[in-house]
């Protein structure tokens, strides 16, 4: 597939790659040997011991597990041909907007370990720089002095284990667009772009036959950017931390966090050769394993997205039934997953009356109350092994949930009388379906309260 010049492109890299300059693994970002510059806007090196500690701590815990270490994300353009600041830059000469913090000290390291040049064409004018590369080394330098017997597996493990998520975009604008920091005003790279050229990475060093396919999928997939964000950011990965009983908000899940949850298991070798059968909670022995998990899921939303009465809920737009929304969403998908032959009609309006008895009895919903229901709430739907006794779950739930929109006595409007008015012909009235769900509790202004 011929890439166009315009267009971003990610990949895997390795520290080794890097420090060649050449292309080792096959990475399809870079056409021909390269060069990593640091241009003259970017700011200071400004990374002193403590950091440089943590950093050299976090690699001596890797090297004992013997696997893949993933330092992030480095953000890269092409260089001008023109002369800047006195100095032409070289033709494939890529310019480093995010990452200079990392690379600067593991260039440092490197001098260390084996007198390696990584960066050594850097120009550091800034003085905070010089200062903290002097500081630096000197400090490094100690370090390997009092651990010499290191030294070796140490260099082993940085040039064959060290590996990033590599962007490079085709010009200086569109890689600050990348730029995911205080100082940046553009938008972040987005987690599935790390998660996708993560997985591609692993397609095209074990079934590169395959990764055509899948990398085509995706990007169809991809096209529609507000749909492949909620899938991660708002259904998968948050269902997968509370189904682990991690108790973090939406919100607050960085995309270095989601990112981890779809790739570190793959660093694992007990996961090389084992599927277990967890559903959203799969973990993805390679890169197969993870496109074929979020196609099904994508097909799940979708299965959802089609639905009657999610098509109706759906046209809600109070900022609080949508936090509501999702729960409900990740619970039915847990359940098509569970019960592809399932009596689904009847579970998806049983799912809906649990889910959104929160949006009855609450006032509002705020992304703190979002994560303290779905917490309570998904492991009723994940933990079962029949319909029969997920039903009983739901109805106990919704029992317990009946005395928390009794005590609730403000008169519903907005969002929560839009969703009463069209859940209400499902549970009540000749003609509604399943007379057997409990109905809401609700203020009616000319009835006072009424169990409708």
């Amino acid at each position: 597939m011929i890439e166009k010049e315009n267009e971003v492109k990610s990949c895997v890299v390795s520290l080794k790659e890097l420090v060649c300059g050449d292309i080792i693994n096959g990475s399809n970002i870079f056409d021909k040997a390269f060069s990593l510059n640091i241009p003259y806007y970017q700011r200071p090196y400004a990374w002193g011991i403590e950091q440089v500690k943590i950093l050299l701590k976090d690699i001596s815990e890797q090297i004992d597990k013997n696997q893949k270490y993933l330092l992030g994300s480095l953000i890269l353009h092409k260089g001008n041909t023109e002369i800047v600041e006195g100095q032409q830059q070289k033709d494939n000469e890529f310019n480093i907007v995010d990452g200079q913090q990392r690379l600067t000290t593991l260039a440092l390291i490197l001098r260390v370990l084996c007198k390696c040049n990584f960066l050594n064409n850097v120009k550091y004018s800034h003085n905070e720089s010089k200062y903290h590369i002097k500081e630096n080394y000197e400090y490094i330098k100690a370090y390997f002095e009092s651990y010499s017997d290191k030294k070796c597996e140490f260099l082993n493990f940085l040039l064959e284990n060290i590996e990033f998520i590599c962007v490079l975009a085709p010009s200086e604008d569109d890689a600050f667009l990348f730029f995911d920091s205080a100082n940046s005003k553009g938008k972040g790279l987005k987690s599935y772009d790390l998660i996708k050229a993560f997985h591609l990475h692993s397609l095209e060093k074990n079934q590169g036959g395959m990764l055509g396919y899948y990398a085509r999928k995706f990007e169809n997939l991809a096209k529609d950017e507000r749909k492949i964000t909620i899938l991660f950011d708002e259904l998968l990965a948050p269902a997968r931390a509370w189904l682990k009983h991690k108790n973090i908000r939406v919100d607050k899940i960085k995309t270095e966090q989601i990112y981890e949850e779809f790739c570190k298991e793959f660093f694992s070798d007990k996961f090389l050769y084992s599927k277990e059968g967890l559903g959203v909670l799969s973990s993805f022995a390679n890169g197969v394993d993870f496109f074929e998990y979020l196609f099904k899921y994508n097909e799940l939303f979708d299965k959802l997205s089609n639905n009657a009465l999610y098509q109706e809920l759906d046209k809600i737009c109070d900022i609080g039934f949508i936090y509501n929304k999702y729960i409900y969403a990740i619970a039915v998908m847990i359940y098509f997953s569970k019960f592809p032959n399932g009596n689904s009609d009847y579970f998806l309006l049983l799912i809906a009356r649990a889910a959104f008895s929160l949006r009855v009895y609450g006032l509002s919903i705020s992304r703190a109350t979002q994560n303290n229901y779905a917490l309570e709430f998904l492991e009723k739907v994940y933990f079962v092994s029949f319909e029969e006794e997920l039903e009983q779950n739901l109805l106990d739930f919704i029992a317990i949930k009946n005395e928390e929109e009794r005590k609730s006595s403000q008169e519903l409007d907005g969002g929560r009388s839009d969703y009463v008015k069209i859940v209400e012909k499902y549970y009540q009235g000749k003609n509604a379906p399943y007379k057997n769900i409990p109905s809401h509790y609700v203020k009616n202004k000319n009835k006072g309260i009424n169990n409708e």
